[in-house]
């Protein structure tokens, strides 16, 4: 996904701060990569290059094509996996698996508002998502990759956090109410500007599960 946003992007980074989310895990990825200490070791690929999230979701039988060939679809062993993860987290062990799954010791603190969910440890921000069922998929998911991804344990935290957005994007229920999700686009305000978004929410509760902010095409 490009991020050529010259015009006004001051303005759409507020934005897209505001939304914490992007097609390859966005501000989560950004804010664990930070924690990890892989900025360094990626200054040098710092172009427009972009990792194949969807090859990798492939590769390790997480995602499949749809019969046309023309986009892809969640494998129904994965799907089932990833519910039955969903169902085993709570509010008394999702802290402690966010911790396992990124590599943090000590204790992660959670927290919430009117935009997002917040992951903090020893008063640093970690990571964010839109909302608490977005945090929960990608923890869930984060929890059947470790079973059949070979290379999981090599994986940094931002190679983690952008593989569990990726495949947010096709989840077919809401972790909080079991609805069904639909994908949709809609104008966002902010303070300076209006911004088109992509979103996934599901259609029974409204929760939202992805926002997506569509860079302007006029760079």
């Amino acid at each position: 996904m490009s991020n050529n946003v010259d015009d006004d992007g001051r303005g759409y980074e507020r934005h897209q701060k505001e939304v914490s989310e992007a097609i390859d895990g966005g501000g989560c990825a950004e804010t664990w990569e930070t924690l990890s200490g892989q900025r360094a070791r990626r200054d040098d690929a710092a172009d427009d290059r972009r990792p194949d999230i969807e090859g990798t979701l492939l590769d390790i039988d997480c995602l499949q094509f749809t019969g046309d060939g023309e986009d892809f679809e969640v494998v129904p062993s994965f799907r089932n996996a990833w519910r039955a993860a969903i169902d085993e987290l709570d509010d008394e062990n999702v802290a402690a698996v966010l911790a396992d799954v990124f590599d943090v010791d000590g204790t992660v603190r959670i927290d919430s508002d009117e935009r997002a969910v917040y992951a903090r440890h020893d008063g640093q921000s970690l990571a964010q998502w839109v909302s608490r069922s977005a945090m929960v998929a990608d923890l869930a998911a984060c929890r059947v990759f470790e079973r059949q991804d070979d290379d999981w344990e090599e994986r940094s935290p931002v190679e983690r956090s952008r593989l569990a957005g990726g495949v947010r994007l096709y989840l077919e229920f809401c972790p909080d109410c079991g609805g069904r999700t639909s994908f949709d686009t809609e104008t966002v305000t902010s303070c300076c500007n209006d911004y088109e978004v992509a979103t996934v929410s599901c259609e029974d509760c409204d929760e939202i599960l992805l926002e997506i902010p569509i860079p302007s095409g006029g760079g």
